[in-house]
Parts: structure tokens; sequence; C-alpha cells
């Protein structure tokens, strides 16, 4: 499970002669199991949030904490590192490679957690049947609903077992019984795994049925609600 600290967090991109603050001195903390979103419209900063906690983008100011370690101490080697092997990310797009099969896309994470290819394979058949995908080992993503290949997408973030993952409007792409069904799985994953959640999304049903609700707004946050979640 992982701590994270955000402090006093910006990030800010010129464009022409002009400053975007796309986060604005952020600072939140998240406890290790926590399962949370990050709520926000269009704009409001919630994926540069996510980026930055995912050692995707560096911090204009600020720093980002996890589990004590400051990672703007952190080379690039080193972040990477940390990313590959602490941390797993879920996209509202699945991103899986159509050439590869289910398990194969799966399997190929390992490779950034270090894990030999037997243990890898181990490990991946386990977490796709877990998600209920054990019938489709074979399949290549193009012969699969959205909402399996979010599950198969799911098991991806999982298989290095990080003590985080980040999921970027990962119901997003899926209608409203599917994505019940995956919030559900991630849920029981977070229980079962112990692994902290942080969900971005711009979905306020979706964001209600999580423990905690940040709420995004030009880049600051306008407020931070414990939920009684179902």
């Amino acid at each position: 499970m992982a701590d994270i600290e955000l402090v006093e967090l910006t990030k800010h991109y010129k464009q022409g002669k002009n400053i975007v603050r796309a986060l604005d001195g952020v600072t939140i903390s998240i406890a290790a199991g926590e399962f949370a979103s990050v709520m926000g419209r269009s704009g409001s900063g919630k994926t540069t949030l996510l980026d930055l906690v995912g050692l995707l983008l560096r911090p204009t100011s600020g720093k980002v904490v996890i589990d004590g370690v400051d990672t703007s101490q952190l080379r690039d080697g080193q972040r990477a590192d940390m990313r590959g092997q602490r941390i797993g990310f879920i996209f509202q797009e699945y991103n899986l490679l159509p050439a590869l099969n289910v398990l194969e896309n799966v399997t190929l994470a390992c490779r950034y957690a270090g894990l030999d290819r037997r243990e890898g394979r181990q490990r991946a058949r386990q977490l796709l049947e877990l998600v209920g995908l054990e019938e489709r080992l074979g399949h290549g993503p193009d012969q699969l609903s959205g909402g399996q290949q979010q599950r198969v997408a799911i098991a991806r973030a999982l298989v290095n077992r990080p003590a985080l993952v980040l999921a970027d409007e990962p119901t997003g792409a899926v209608d409203t019984q599917t994505a019940d069904e995956l919030l559900g799985l991630m849920r029981r994953l977070n229980r079962e795994e112990g692994v902290t959640f942080v969900i971005v999304t711009h979905d306020l049903d979706l964001a209600h049925r999580t423990d905690r609700m940040v709420r995004l707004q030009d880049g600051v946050v306008v407020s931070d609600e414990r939920l009684n979640a179902a």
C-alpha cells in the first residue's frame, strides 16, 4: 500500500504570452489503502494531477511524496523504476496492443516490474481469472467487448503488484451497467489486494461511490469529502 502526500503542487505551462495554471498549489494527503476519487470538469486539472502523481510529469513547484520518498529528488531512471514497480495505470481507452492476445497484453507489463517470464505469466493468469476472463486468454482485444477490454486493462495494472493504482476515467467508454461492474471489481481489488486507488473522473455518480471525493476547479482543491460509499 502507498501513502501519497502532495505539497503545494503546481504545474504551469506557457501558452504564448500567457501562463496556464493547470495546478496551482494543491496540498492533499492520501493514506495507504484508500479508495479515493478526484472529481472535476474538463480543464479542472485532474488529469494533470494524475500524471504528476504517476511520475509522468515533473511539477513546476511543490512535491509529490510517495511512501516517504520525495520524488522530485529522483533522477529520470529512478522515477521510471518507481513507476514500473510501484504504480499501475488504468486508462479510459484501454490501450491494449491489438497484435497481442489477452494473456500477452497482461504479461507484457511484467517486464517493467522485473518479474521473470514464468512468474509473470502465472501472475497474469491469476489476475485474469480474478477479473472473470479465464476463458478469454487467447482472444485478441478486437474479440472482446469494451467492458472485457477494461477488465484486461485492470489486470494489467495490477500484474506488477503495485502499491498504487491510478485510473483515468476508467468507466468513461462503457455503459452504465458495465461501469457499475467495473467499479465493483476495482473496489474488490482494493480490499483484497490492499492497493491504494485514485480514480480521476468527471462522473459525479461514480465519485460518490468511492470512499473519498476531492473536487478540483481551475487547478485548486475546492472540497475534500469523506463519503459513505456503497
